[in-house]
């Protein structure tokens, strides 16, 4: 178990990291060469400086969710290794999957944004 439990303590700390970064360190609108790139949040000022705020604080959640509640309480759960490898395979996948939708749809709703 303790390949596994340090790979979720890898990805918790990568999952925060990426929000932090996101959160602070992203590009003025203009340049927009660090940030969360996606066309919702880089249609104009408004919408790149709320993306990458929205982004970050997404990510941190959703890794907390993930590796700090649902897969500590996996491997609590004593799940075979090979079950517990895939599902935080998984869990990987998923919180990508998550984080483009989430902040895609959001900014979607709140500045009324259409594929034309």
């Amino acid at each position: 178990m303790g390949p596994l439990i340090v790979s979720d303590i890898i990805l918790l700390v990568f999952t925060i990291y990426i929000g932090i970064f996101l959160r602070n360190f992203y590009s003025p609108y203009p340049e927009m060469k660090v940030g969360f790139h996606i066309w919702e949040v880089c249609y104009d000022k408004n919408t790149w400086e709320y993306g990458n705020k929205f982004a970050g604080l997404t990510s941190i959640v959703l890794g907390l969710i993930l590796f700090a509640i649902i897969f500590p309480l996996l491997i609590y759960l004593e799940l075979k290794r090979s079950y517990l490898v895939g599902i935080i395979s998984l869990f990987a996948i998923i919180y990508f999957i998550l984080l483009y939708f989430i902040v895609k749809i959001r900014l979607r709703k709140k500045f009324n944004l259409k594929d034309d």
